[in-house]
């Protein structure tokens, strides 16, 4: 039996085709369509799930600033914090399409993986304080794509910066040593190992225990406290893995060049005359903090923010003197440091929301809501008035000593603040719409009122007032492309791949070179730059020179900032 099929059913059969095709194709880039989200109520209660990357506890139930969040701006949270290896987290997420609401993103890796949904249009909508917050550094903040997807949340200044902290990459010492040899001017790399060598000799146990005058972070992807100091050493700024030549905008790995060949070599003679902790090699993130909470470590190349937990321990030890001061080492005096950058957004680095969030328009909401100057007061450095700091006659914000000493107990802080969501927060840098500093340690008299005698007696030998104008009074203007840190190859690139070779190769080689005879030295760096170059990092190279010219220089402009 035949059947025929009129011209004009095929049609509706060809159109509906046709329609859910469109439907599928629509779904299929989702990523890149306009946000069409139902409208909710702005203020109805909600969980928000969130992922992180740091190494904070679980906010306990009781924390009073988590429900002063929940009774005052109707939400809770639910917190899903790494534990174990970062990527292959990521991966799991990725490969099983299962995401919280908010993600928190330090790579393209959700962003390439269709994780994450635009988030200009809800902004246009709902978040006017976002809108503006964000309104400098917007063009920065979209992708490829001409979306954004990323929410940074530090470096967006807004008034004036009252901030004298500084937690960026230095070579760490402990205030003891400069405090023993009369706060001398280390300069150099040959001076500051003099200095260590001098202290670990004329006191080779701290505490009962044996001395350790330089420790390295090596674990996992926290290695870049291993790889990064020559970069720094050689008057770049944080560039990540490479340096920018400042005139010819040329991009190269730094691992094989000789500035990383002086470093190493350093590191191998101090290892011959038994100044390096051979251990550090084996060691994880949790011995590391150890040692360093010990107060027997003299010095490192780190950031703050990865050791600050341990400072805050030697603190509340009765140790501060053996917590530590940064300095702008450099190989020699003829070389500007460039350790300290002027603040700017932490471009591709922040939170997003994902493809899975329950009601995105509420989660906006509640981004924009936390961004007012009283809720980030509360949430932020501030805290509840009356319980964590007063107001004097003239209005001015105060704490009292107790109120100033629990801002160094741990347990109190994890019961008492909200520094997990502090970390993943859009926030306010600088000061607020009443003159306000944003953090009450920068008040004047607040500041005078904690600062240790190590602190005052350091700086005042200096002539500086801070840590920040310790590293570098007044910072040169960054490159237009900086900081380069924030640029990764697309996972499963070549690019990607041949950083994953070179980095299997230094974690290998560099221990090795390190704790050789000095006379081995050469064999093995030659050994180790032809290992180097199997890995294809030219492509590496030529990836991320297309990034620093194309995506930045070209767009951004060639003005510094």
């Amino acid at each position: 039996m035949t059947h025929t099929i009129s011209l004009q059913k095929l049609g509706l059969v060809l159109c509906a085709g046709l329609l859910l095709f469109a439907a599928l194709l629509c779904a299929s880039c989702k990523k890149k369509s306009a946000s069409g989200y139902a409208d909710s109520d702005p203020s109805y209660p909600i969980t928000i799930s969130v992922y992180s990357m740091t190494t904070m506890q679980q906010p306990p139930a009781d924390n009073k600033i988590y429900k002063w969040i929940q009774d005052n701006l109707h939400v809770t949270f639910n917190w899903d914090i790494l534990v174990g290896d970062k990527d292959q987290k990521i991966g799991v997420m990725i490969a099983g399409g299962e995401y919280p609401d908010i993600l928190h993103v330090d790579s393209t890796k959700f962003y390439e993986a269709d994780a994450l949904i635009p988030l200009d249009d809800l902004i246009e909508k709902y978040a006017p304080r976002l809108k503006k917050h964000y309104a400098e550094a917007w063009e920065k903040m979209k992708e490829d794509d001409g979306h954004v997807y990323t929410l940074p949340v530090w470096g967006v200044v807004s008034g004036r910066d009252h901030s004298t902290w500084y937690g960026d990459s230095a070579l760490w010492v402990q205030k003891e040593v400069l405090k023993e040899f009369g706060y001398p001017k280390i300069k150099t790399v040959d001076e500051y190992f003099d200095l260590l060598s001098k202290y670990k000799e004329k006191y080779p146990t701290i505490n009962g225990m044996p001395t350790i005058a330089f420790t390295i972070l090596t674990y996992n992807w926290r290695s870049f406290c291993l790889i990064n100091p020559p970069n720094f050493l050689a008057g770049f700024p944080n560039d990540g893995n490479g340096t920018v030549d400042p005139v010819t905008h040329q991009y190269k790995v730094f691992l094989y060049q000789d500035i990383s060949k002086r470093w190493f070599k350093k590191l191998n003679e101090m290892n011959a005359a038994g100044i390096i902790d051979r251990s550090c090699f084996v060691d994880n993130y949790d011995q590391y903090l150890s040692k360093i909470a010990s107060g027997r470590v003299l010095s490192f190349h780190d950031q703050l923010w990865q050791f600050q937990s341990a400072e805050y321990s030697l603190t509340n030890q009765g140790m501060h003197n053996r917590t530590y001061a940064p300095l702008p080492i450099v190989f020699d005096e003829s070389i500007r440091p460039r350790y300290r950058n002027r603040k700017l957004p932490n471009i591709g680095q922040g939170i997003g929301i994902s493809v899975k969030a329950k009601d995105p328009v509420r989660i906006i909401r509640f981004l924009d809501a936390q961004l007012d100057d009283e809720v980030q007061k509360v949430i932020g450095f501030y805290g509840i008035l009356g319980e964590d700091y007063q107001l004097d006659e003239q209005g001015r914000p105060y704490r009292t000593q107790l109120q100033r000493d629990q801002q160094e107990d741990e347990v109190w802080k994890l019961h008492n603040q909200a520094h997990l969501w502090r970390n993943h927060n859009p926030k306010k840098d600088g000061s607020y719409a009443d003159g306000w500093p944003t953090n009450i340690a920068d008040w004047y008299h607040e500041r005078e009122a904690t600062l240790k005698p190590e602190d005052k007696e350091l700086w005042a030998a200096y002539g500086v007032e801070s840590n920040a104008e310790l590293m570098d009074k007044d910072p040169p203007p960054n490159p237009v492309w900086f900081p380069a840190w924030q640029i990764s190859p697309p996972d499963g690139s070549e690019a990607q791949i041949a950083w994953t070779r070179a980095g299997e190769v230094y974690k290998k080689y560099l221990p090795r070179i390190i704790l050789a005879r000095p006379a081995q030295f050469e064999e093995l760096w030659q050994e180790y730059v032809d290992e180097l170059a199997k890995t294809g990092l030219e492509k590496y190279e030529a990836f991320m020179q297309k990034e620093v010219i194309d995506k930045r220089i070209q767009k951004w402009g060639s003005k510094n900032q």
